[in-house]
Parts: structure tokens; C-alpha cells; sequence
């Protein structure tokens, strides 16, 4: 894991995560630039789910949380649907888009990664990490790691 021991435990829950996500982003942009597809789309759904899961600790957008009777945002699928009904993600942002990096991180951890377009998944992923407040980041403020 890109972050462990490198998250200051004087921050709080929601920042925390904030710093999660990004040294995720970090590590995830330099195991793509290895090669090593697998472990960099890995990092990028933990930032896109870290990036969510923040959410829940504070009420980071300003914004009350429309969950729904029954719901478990503990589940990444059904905070995604949450957030999205919640005007968090705003309408370039779809349930599909979620769906396809779910996907992706599945066929990546079963190694079925026959067709991967790299450029759609970070596509992909940077918008959701825009919309979550993740990116834009200065990488030099991250503290440094030789595992990053």
C-alpha cells in the first residue's frame, strides 16, 4: 500500500482519506509508468474509493448525503449511487463510469486484462477524482516514499 505509514495519525478522519487518495493517485501514475497495469489500477480505485468514503466523515461538499432507507454506503457501488444522487458527481458523470472502473479493477486482480485502454481508465478515474476533490494536487507536498 502506497500510504502506509506515511499518513501524519494527527489528521482527521476526512483528511486522511484526502491524503490516502492522493498517495494512491501518486503511486498508482508511477506503477503505470513501470508497467505494471495491475497494481497501478489497484491504487486508482482505492483513491477513487478513499476519495468517497470521505464523504460520510464530514460533510465535505456542503451538502447533506441523500441516503436512502436500507443502504449501505459502506459498499463502494451503492456510496458511488449516493454521491451521484447526492449532486456530488455532476451529469459527465454516470453509474457506467463506476461500473466500467469496477470492472476493470476486477478483470486486473483475476489478470484478464485482454483489452485495457489505459487512457480511458486514467480518463476515467481523473473525473471522478476531479468531481471528488482529489485533483488537482501538488505531488512535491506528498510526503516521500521509495514504495510511491
Amino acid at each position: 500500500m502506497p500510504h502506509t505509514g506515511l499518513i501524519d495519525d494527527s489528521l482527521d478522519k476526512e483528511e486522511a482519506l484526502l491524503m490516502r487518495a492522493r498517495l494512491h493517485v501518486k503511486g498508482g501514475w508511477n506503477r503505470f509508468s513501470d508497467g505494471m497495469r495491475e497494481d497501478a489500477i489497484a491504487a486508482m480505485y482505492d483513491a477513487v474509493s478513499s476519495a468517497m468514503q470521505r464523504f460520510l466523515f464530514r460533510n465535505v461538499s456542503g451538502m447533506a448525503l441523500a441516503i436512502e432507507n436500507g443502504e449501505d454506503p459502506s459498499d463502494d457501488y451503492t456510496l458511488f449511487k449516493i454521491l451521484k444522487r447526492s449532486g456530488i458527481f455532476d451529469e459527465s458523470v454516470s453509474l457506467e463510469d463506476f461500473v466500467y472502473i469496477d470492472q476493470t479493477l476486477d478483470d486486473a486482480l483475476e489478470k484478464h486484462l485482454v483489452s485495457f485502454d489505459e487512457t480511458l481508465f486514467v480518463e476515467t478515474v481523473n473525473v471522478l477524482l476531479v468531481q471528488l476533490g482529489v485533483l488537482p494536487f501538488n505531488a512535491c507536498e506528498l510526503p516521500d516514499s521509495i514504495f510511491l
